[in-house]
């Protein structure tokens, strides 16, 4: 079987229109769900009980259940008891909800992975709890905090594919109709696989940047050591 480039040509600006929507997705869900894990993240290392269970049980839910689900019991199901979302934002909550979940536990781990005598030093010396977090922590969790952020970001860019049953007309969508139509599906689903490498590895290369620049700052005030004391 030859392929056949001039069905790639004549279907680009379909497939064009696909690989828009995919990028629009995931550049709002990826903010939004970093927004989200920042809270659970947050609920789920608190002192409270209740809400640490509660957040457990969002975490472990979202996480122990395929995405495909999910995604189905929001769109489908929900119209039942009077809720009803279009495609394009149904599939936006869902990633975003999706993401926060397994970002809440990078973070915990990233936040955990930073030995506890900086924390026990800058308490130490006097230090509130914001600037602790500010000065001390985050710039060492960082090196933790990026590289497995990364792999899920990359993770949520591929999950996006599977708001195609809920006719989000994104670039998994749009393939579909026009291996329908050119019954080319060699074609097609190689210039589709070829677009999604391309997105994850431009969106690895930008946390690749970030996580040099992080580990920069990290290494010439990311200590207690650095920070003078209040006292």
């Amino acid at each position: 079987m030859d392929f056949d480039i001039n069905i790639i040509v004549k279907y680009w600006p379909m497939i064009f229109k696909g690989f828009t929507m995919t990028l629009f997705i995931c550049a709002i869900a990826l903010p939004i769900g970093l927004i989200l894990s920042t809270g659970v993240c947050a609920i789920r290392m608190s002192q409270n009980r209740v809400l640490k269970s509660l957040s457990i049980t969002f975490i472990e839910v979202l996480r122990n259940t395929p995405f495909l689900i999910q995604i189905f019991l929001v769109f489908y199901v929900l119209p039942f008891y009077g809720i009803r979302m279009k495609p394009v934002f149904a599939g936006i909550c869902c990633l975003s909800i999706y993401a926060s979940a397994y970002f809440a536990e990078i973070i915990r781990g990233a936040i955990l992975s930073v030995p506890k005598n900086q924390n026990e030093a800058a308490q130490a010396l006097g230090l509130p709890k914001k600037q602790i977090m500010q000065k001390v922590i985050f710039p060492q969790m960082m090196g933790y905090l990026i590289p497995p952020m990364t792999n899920m970001g990359i993770t949520i860019i591929k999950e996006s594919s599977v708001l195609s049953i809920i006719t989000v007309a994104e670039l998994t969508y749009y393939s579909q109709f026009v291996i329908g139509k050119a019954f080319a599906p060699v074609e097609i689903f190689s210039l589709v696989g070829l677009i999604y490498w391309v997105i994850t590895a431009l969106f690895a290369f930008g946390m690749k940047k970030i996580e040099k620049r992080y580990d920069f700052i990290s290494r010439i005030g990311g200590t207690i050591d650095s920070i003078p004391a209040t006292r």
